[in-house]
């Protein structure tokens, strides 16, 4: 795909080693072609393994489709607040179209850079931080309580009519790294190994060594990371770049199955049989069948 000259970018998404299938996905897109701005989106959908993976790309779907659109002047906090709403309204949608999937629902966190800085916007637990010298913040705040195990109280879908995400706008130096994780990363990894990943030399291998370390701590969760270094706010220009596909298969495939309503054929078949032993053994009490 096509990158901004002035960026560098890495990612890495696993399934992990406990869950059956990954309900993560991420969005990365240059709505121009000159390479003059960057998006950068994950999502960690809930509700099984088919709402969970279907809510995460239909709210990063309808996240892209708003942001690249450009019928109307580009406002970057304007048009990231409506991807957000667009998002939820796709996600409620499908989740009241289909009823196995009503109570899906996801978190989404976006980056969105420009020439002349950035704005992100952010709902759920996933994080966004900014890497600048030695200083690595957090630039979101977890929408979720802790009780045994984190609880969101705000996210995209969930049976949510409106959707509350954050919003802000961001300044941009040569230098920063921006690293977007789902909480099957930041949640196990330790704070100090953390810190000392983030702060690695190239894009692609700090997104891998996250998701190595979510692994090694027992990758209890789907985990995503997506890394973008700024080599130059200026953004001027666009490379190629061969990004590792998602390794999770098509989300469509993990839609439940069309379940038949008409009775399965092994219980009349049961039944059958049951009737005809009744009836031999009812013969054989009262001397119909010779011994």
């Amino acid at each position: 795909m096509k990158i901004p000259a002035g960026l560098a970018v890495g990612v890495c998404s696993h399934t992990g080693l406990v869950r059956g299938a990954n309900e993560d996905d991420y969005l990365l897109a240059a709505p121009t072609g000159d390479g003059s701005s960057f998006i950068a989106a994950i999502a960690d959908g809930m509700g099984g393994a088919a709402g969970g993976a279907e809510a995460s790309r239909t709210a990063l779907r309808a996240l892209g489709a708003t942001l690249l659109e450009t019928a109307t002047p580009v406002v970057m906090g304007e048009r990231m607040r409506s991807g957000f709403h667009a998002a939820n309204a796709r996600v409620s949608e499908s989740a009241t179209a289909v009823p196995a999937l009503r109570d899906m629902g996801t978190t989404m966190t976006a980056l969105w850079l420009g020439p002349s800085g950035g704005v992100f916007g952010h709902v759920g637990d996933s994080r966004l931080y900014r890497i600048r010298g030695e200083v690595c913040t957090a630039l979101t705040t977890d929408h979720a309580v802790e009780e045994g195990e984190s609880l969101l109280t705000r996210c995209i879908g969930g049976g949510q009519v409106e959707c509350e995400a954050d919003d802000a706008q961001i300044d941009v130096e040569a230098g920063d790294r921006f690293i977007l994780c789902t909480d099957g990363v930041w949640n196990v990894a330790p704070s100090e190994e953390f810190v000392e990943i983030v702060g690695g030399r190239d894009a692609q291998e700090t997104a891998d060594r996250l998701i190595k370390c979510a692994l090694a701590a027992g990758g209890r969760d789907n985990a995503t990371a997506v890394v973008v270094d700024v080599l130059d706010p200026a953004l001027a220009g666009s490379v190629e770049v061969d990004l590792p596909r998602h390794e999770r298969p098509d989300a469509r495939s993990l839609w439940p199955s069309a379940v038949s309503l008409r009775p399965p054929a092994w219980s009349f078949l049961v039944l059958l049989g049951s009737t005809c032993l009744l009836i031999y053994l009812a013969m054989r009490w009262f001397g119909a069948l010779p011994e």
